[in-house]
């Protein structure tokens, strides 16, 4: 399976760990009613299931500051997918062809 990796915070560890998106969108996808079939449907898709599972939840956010400059915000796991929407869809639909073929 392909993966794609958003930054997450490991609150026992204290460090910044990779967490990939892509199983928990495939898995929705197998338990969703309505399938998305086109590009643009699968788009939504992806952006309702995030904003659902990722977005302003306290445990999937992190604040960035800037190295230079007196700049701080706060960025989570849903804002990352928001940025890179459309290669997150084209992995979720490739993912969703594979399993297809396999069965």
């Amino acid at each position: 399976m392909k993966q794609f990796n958003v930054i997450t915070e490991d609150f026992n560890n204290h460090k910044f760990i990779p967490y990939d998106v892509i199983p928990y969108l495939v898995r929705r996808y197998k338990e969703v009613r309505e399938k998305p079939v086109t590009f643009d449907q699968f788009k939504e898709y992806v952006e309702k299931e995030s904003f659902y599972q990722w977005h302003s939840r306290c445990e999937y956010e992190i604040i960035v500051k800037s190295l230079f400059r007196n700049l701080e915000g706060k960025m989570d796991i849903y804002w990352q997918i928001l940025m890179n929407l459309d290669v997150i869809t084209e992995i979720v639909m490739d993912e969703v062809a594979n399993e297809k073929r396999k069965t």
